[in-house]
């Protein structure tokens, strides 16, 4: 930055997020678990807001589940949702350190990690969720459930929703009714797993000024240089294919065996703006 660097701007989100649950321990220590791939998108797993609403298709990536929580919560004091799940739910399938089985669900009620009641009602009276919005959220859900199609965020509808559900659960391996009391519900926040602002660059590595020029001798790849994906999520690795593949593209250029004349493309990194588009069009 001192000699001119630019930090490329044109991401849709600077980070790239987990949803995450937290479990203080007497000690003060916080184990972090990030909600990735495990109950999301499992039969019975709903997200909501304080509200009562559902906000996204939990069984989408971790990363937009988070920029919608993001988006639910503009204007809020703090960023936070729910998983909410009843007994069938969290027996089977588990919830965040609630493995399947429903294993140390009595440690982790008592140490306030999750919360549960008898009542949806309760449920949201005790963490401080909208009853009226709770309640009318899992109605419509329930609702959704006997049609096998969820109208509002089409979860189940993706390959990937389908492949995280539970193959046993059909027509929709992602949707299963919320009826079975107790009722659960796990407190979410987004939390940064890697970023994608970085320094602006061109198809070599090759880091660029404010004017667009290249800084001889400067290269960046990794998590320095700005996502080629402009901040969107297509999948794991989005950050680990393009480390791996600019690592080898500056060899190879400092090594003279690419240049200009051997490149298909002669653009910088921070003007196509197809692949993010392209994505979130899909």
């Amino acid at each position: 930055m001192h000699i001119g660097a630019k930090l490329d701007p044109s991401v849709d989100s600077s980070v790239l997020y987990f949803p995450c649950s937290i479990h203080t321990h007497k000690n003060g220590y916080k184990a972090i678990w990030p909600h990735i791939i495990l109950d999301r998108a499992k039969p019975g797993v709903i997200a909501v807001n304080a509200d009562g609403q559902r906000f996204v298709n939990e069984a989408d990536s971790y990363h937009d589940f988070c920029m919608a929580q993001i988006k639910s919560n503009l204007g809020k004091d703090k960023i936070v949702s729910y998983l909410v799940c009843d007994h069938t739910a969290i027996e089977k399938y588990g919830l965040g350190f609630v493995l399947p089985g429903a294993k140390k669900l009595n440690y982790f009620l008592q140490e306030k990690y999750l919360f549960s009641a008898p009542t949806l009602q309760a449920l949201a009276e005790k963490t401080g969720i909208n009853p009226k919005g709770l309640t009318q959220t899992v109605q419509r859900f329930n609702h959704f459930v006997d049609k096998g199609e969820d109208s509002d965020f089409a979860k189940g509808s993706g390959v990937m929703n389908r492949f995280n559900g539970d193959a046993e659960i059909q027509p929709n391996p992602c949707l299963g009714k919320l009826q079975q009391p107790p009722f659960y519900a796990l407190p979410v926040i987004p939390m940064d797993c890697a970023s994608s602002a970085g320094l602006a660059g061109d198809e070599f590595g090759r880091v660029l000024d404010d004017q667009q020029q290249v800084i001889p001798g400067l290269f960046a790849c990794g998590n320095d240089l700005s996502s080629i994906f402009k901040g969107t999520y297509p999948g794991p690795g989005t950050t680990l294919g393009p480390g791996m593949v600019f690592a080898w593209r500056i060899a190879q250029f400092a090594a003279g065996k690419l240049n200009q004349t051997t490149s298909s493309s002669n653009q910088q990194l921070n003007q196509p703006q197809s692949l993010a588009q392209e994505y979130k069009s899909a």
